[in-house]
């Protein structure tokens, strides 16, 4: 094909200085050339297309019959291997198994070498027993109404062995409670000891306390007694000082007695009158709370004799005022009298 265009392009080149008509017909021939060999390329290429369709079906079916050949591998592989991994499983089962077995035979042969270590030693302690089973029978060869049999020996051995056994559990016992009450009166004697000292310095301390408030006791004693002289001579003055405070009280009250009676004669000063009435009235004892019955409360006679003092001072002012009235009023009335 390239040949022929080649070819082709060669004459072009001859008729290049040829006619335009000859050249048109020249591209023309050219044109229908180009157009064959495209159409005998197109042809050629479905041709081939189909080949390589056919091809490319042929590969597929090998792709195919390789997945398939590829998957039965596979499988054929997992199987293998699954098969490895039983038959290793199932050989490492064996192989214990087998050591299994083998430990349990040693085990057994070692058991075995016991038990006839063990029957020798049975047979050596028989052979050495031999002498009391033969001593038993002359016991009871000796003694036939007792023993009838070496059993009846045995039984007899046993109950005693038995016996012994309490016995000594017994003794075990007793010792063990003669050690502990050993131990708690040991402990109950030193507790006692203790409280006994205890008890004993509590008493030396309790006598010592004693003699403390006896000698405390005494000396408050002595102290009252001083105490009490100093306060019956006081007492005794008090008594004396509140005696002539009520005299002198009670000389004032009769003296404002008189002077009431005098001062009612005089009729003709009223205003002097009922100031002398009003403080004559108001010194008398307005609360009857002050009237004490008990003559040895000392502090409530001081606090009457207080008050009596008191009144006596207004007494005095208020008579010495009076007297100053009176005086005037007659040195008045003489006045009247020279006129």
């Amino acid at each position: 094909m390239q040949k022929k265009v080649i070819k082709k392009s060669s004459t072009v080149k001859q008729f290049d200085a040829a006619s335009p008509a000859t050249k048109l017909l020249e591209k023309r021939r050219k044109m229908y050339e180009i157009h064959e060999a495209y159409e005998h390329q197109q042809d050629e290429y479905k041709k081939q297309e189909e080949e390589f369709k056919k091809q490319e079906e042929q590969i597929r079916e090998k792709d195919k019959q390789i997945q398939e050949e590829l998957i039965k591998f596979c499988n054929f592989l997992q199987e293998n291997e699954a098969k490895k991994k039983r038959a290793l499983v199932r050989f490492q089962e064996e192989k214990s198994y087998k050591e299994q077995k083998e430990k349990e035979i040693q085990d057994l042969t070692a058991q075995w070498t016991d038990l006839q270590r063990h029957q020798q030693r049975l047979e050596k302690k028989v052979t050495s027993l031999k002498k009391y089973e033969d001593y038993l029978d002359s016991i009871i060869k000796q003694y036939p109404e007792q023993y009838h049999d070496l059993q009846s020996i045995l039984d007899r051995y046993a109950t005693l062995t038995n016996s012994n056994s309490k016995l000594v559990e017994e003794h075990q016992n007793m010792e063990k409670e003669f050690e502990k009450l050993k131990y708690e009166s040991t402990q109950y004697e030193k507790e006692k000891n203790h409280e006994i000292l205890q008890l004993n310095n509590d008493i030396k301390d309790l006598q010592k306390k004693l003699e403390e408030k006896a000698a405390e006791r005494n000396q408050i004693q002595s102290v009252y007694e001083a105490t009490t002289n100093d306060a019956s001579s006081k007492n005794l003055s008090l008594g004396r000082i509140l005696m002539a405070v009520d005299n002198l009280f009670t000389r004032c009250q009769e003296g404002t007695q008189r002077m009431k009676q005098d001062f009612e004669e005089y009729k003709q000063d009223k205003q002097n009158k009922e100031k002398v009435k009003d403080k004559i009235t108001n010194n008398k004892i307005p609360n009857q709370d002050l009237q004490f019955n008990d003559e040895d409360n000392y502090e409530l006679k001081s606090q009457q004799a207080a008050w009596k003092l008191k009144q006596i001072v207004q007494f005095m002012s208020d008579f010495k005022k009076i007297i100053d009235n009176c005086k005037a009023e007659l040195g008045k009335a003489k006045e009247q009298k020279i006129k």
